[in-house]
């Protein structure tokens, strides 16, 4: 038999107290923590997520605080997260690579925040994530690769935001998009819109609100999406951008510089050609004798 201190030092011992240890040992304080994979920190005044919890959590509960960030290794830790919800909080930025090992994420709530803007690939090893709210905050920028490589995405809601416009790239990039919110927006009626109207018009399916709640604005009035068609942007049809402006400009000085040197080159060559060539009275003479 072993003698008792080397029972409490036994490695398996120490393994078998580990697992048997009551799960508030290993539950924040200021949290509950429902059951090994579940914790609720809901509604607790909170600046910032707790420094440490049950590495395998899955299911996050954390609305309702004044939590201001994400942290950056958050899902370096916790690799199991699938459920995280972070709604009505503080944040204003979401950090490069935060998400960059959340390959388990399946639904995020960052709604009722203070986000202005999202990155080109925010989300971008967020494979799996199937809904993602992120309305009632002040987005006013949502760059068109924000949401790539979310093929599983089939909730969006950016509804009730500050966004007057919208690459339908961004959309386009979500095969699987089912339901999205887009309604509560401050959307301009002008030529940047026409692609997002048309897309909205071919996708009305998936506005569970329909197209009555989404409104665009010009020279101050307010106007419904229903009450526009196609002949609304006709013009827009001819217009030109800056940039397209810009790149038809350069190209046809491209075009000219090109067709100069080439003219030049054909020159010369027809000059040397005719400089190294026998001319006819040479060859005349060469006859003769």
């Amino acid at each position: 038999m072993l003698p008792c201190f080397l029972l409490w030092t036994s490695p398996l011992f120490c393994l078998c107290c580990f697992l048997m240890m009551p799960l508030c040992f290993l539950c924040p304080p200021v949290c509950v923590c429902i059951d090994h994979h579940t914790i609720d920190c809901r509604d607790q005044g909170l600046p910032s997520l707790p420094d440490t919890f049950p590495l395998d959590v899955r299911k996050l509960l954390a609305a309702n605080n004044h939590i201001q960030s994400i942290p950056a290794d958050l899902f370096l830790y916790y690799g199991d997260l699938v459920y995280l919800d972070l709604r009505n909080n503080s944040l204003t930025a979401l950090e490069e690579g935060t998400f960059s090992t959340s390959s388990r994420l399946v639904f995020l709530d960052l709604s009722y925040n203070n986000l202005t803007q999202l990155d080109a690939g925010i989300f971008k090893s967020a494979e799996r994530l199937i809904r993602l709210n992120l309305g009632n905050n002040n987005l006013s920028e949502v760059h068109e690769a924000a949401f790539e490589s979310l093929g599983s995405l089939q909730v969006l809601e950016l509804n009730d935001n500050n966004l007057q416009s919208l690459s339908v790239t961004a959309l386009q990039s979500l095969p699987s998009l089912r339901t999205i919110r887009l309604e509560g927006n401050p959307w301009a009626c002008d030529c940047g819109f026409a692609n997002l109207f048309f897309w909205i018009d071919e996708n009305s399916n998936k506005l569970p609100k329909g197209v009555e709640e989404i409104h665009c604005t010009l020279d101050d009035r307010k106007i419904f999406l229903h009450e526009l068609s196609d002949v609304s942007f006709g013009e827009c049809k001819f217009t030109l951008s800056l940039t397209d402006f810009l790149i038809i400009m350069f190209s046809g000085v491209a075009v000219s510089i090109a067709a100069i040197f080439s003219s030049f080159f054909l020159a010369t060559t027809v000059h040397c050609f005719q400089r190294c060539a026998p001319s006819k009275d040479e060859d005349d003479e060469d006859d003769e004798e």
